[in-house]
């Protein structure tokens, strides 16, 4: 009997552990789906901001090469091509209801993992490949009359900087971006696991 007893007073001991509230659990989620849709917004605007201001240098400084004019081209339909699948992000992330059915909502949010995956890798490479033909051709005619240390030292420094920006930032948005999302998934499924009948 002494067992039994001492059974009861260790059951009786332990307390019920406590899940987080489901209306925290998913205005977390959503905080995170507002920051990422706000970060994604804010890199379509300065995109944009920069087709602006490359229409207006094309427009104020005398250029002659036919080279730079394509190369001008190619970088404004590269940004443009590239904000309007971030744009689609954006819309598509947007209308993500996360209160709405959870195994729904999972669906959904795999449909947009998956596409942002597409976007942060093959859209971001062919975009980057885009737009370092388009300096390329830029480069032509701006580059030409520099001496030859100052040609060589600004395309070094160009290319440095790229490969920087493509293997260690790019990759680090990638990651960035890809936790954010994971993220509320993380919660959606904690919410369908622990509060769905």
């Amino acid at each position: 009997m002494k067992d039994f007893n001492d059974l009861q007073n260790l059951w009786k001991e332990q307390k019920p552990t406590q899940l987080p509230d489901v209306n925290a659990v998913l205005a977390d989620a959503k905080k995170t789906q507002r920051a990422l849709n706000t970060k994604i917004s804010t890199q379509i605007i300065i995109l944009l901001a920069v087709v602006v201001f490359i229409l207006i240098l094309a427009n104020i400084l005398p250029f002659q090469q036919t080279t730079t004019f394509i190369g001008i081209g190619l970088m404004t339909v590269s940004i443009i091509g590239f904000s309007a699948a971030r744009l689609y992000q954006v819309m598509q992330l947007k209308k993500l209801d996360l209160t709405q059915n959870p195994h729904q909502l999972l669906l959904k949010l795999e449909t947009y993992y998956q596409f942002q995956k597409v976007v942060t890798t093959q859209f971001t490479q062919i975009y980057f490949l885009l737009m370092n033909i388009a300096f390329a051709l830029y480069f032509i005619e701006v580059l030409y009359p520099l001496p030859l240390l100052y040609l060589v030292i600004t395309i070094a420094g160009y290319l440095t900087w790229m490969l920087f920006a493509f293997f260690y930032l790019g990759k680090k948005h990638k990651l960035k971006e890809e936790a954010k999302i994971q993220k509320i998934i993380e919660a959606i499924k904690y919410t369908e696991q622990n509060y769905t009948l």
